[in-house]
């Protein structure tokens, strides 16, 4: 492990994961039919579906408003499909269509080409370091939820002052 690794903490580990993985996706991606980002929405979609789109957005780790964008894009090319929910009149199930599962899958072999290297560097902890970072992705997942609440109720405390003045 490499020196400076230690001396990174969580949020700037995660940050440079994140341009190390975007960086190894683009390189593999580079003629392959979808984008990484694309690709990680069509394939979670392929894992998951049918599914709501709030709860593929949370799977994604992604707003809601972004996932709209990429799905509207799915709608347009036809590789997504949309019907109702059966037990929630507010909501939809998503799913891909024929051809959103042919071109996910015609991404395989690029994906491929990042993910086996990195999992045999990983070898026998690839199992652990995963489960961690599943415990992280949650941590994640939990403290920005916290924030927000906290910093909603700091606003509104905010708002209720400005009208008393």
């Amino acid at each position: 492990m490499p020196a400076r690794a230690l001396a990174r903490g969580p949020l700037l580990l995660v940050y440079a994961l994140s341009r190390q993985s975007g960086q190894l996706l683009t390189t593999c991606f580079e003629d392959a039919p979808l984008t990484p980002d694309h690709f990680a929405v069509y394939s979670a979609l392929r894992l998951v579906a049918p599914a709501t789109p709030s709860s593929l957005a949370s799977t994604l780790g992604m707003r809601q408003s972004t996932l709209s964008g990429y799905l509207r894009r799915m709608e347009q090319r036809r590789h997504v499909v949309r019907r109702p929910h059966p037990h929630d009149g507010r909501s939809a199930l998503i799913a891909l269509t024929t051809s959103g599962i042919a071109v996910t899958e015609a991404c395989f072999p690029h994906f491929q080409e990042a993910i086996n290297p990195l999992l045999d560097r990983l070898g026998d902890d690839g199992p652990d370091i995963l489960a961690a970072m599943e415990r992280l992705s949650a941590a994640m997942d939990e403290v920005i939820a916290a924030v927000g609440r906290e910093r909603a109720v700091g606003d509104a405390a905010i708002g209720d002052a400005a009208v008393g003045e």
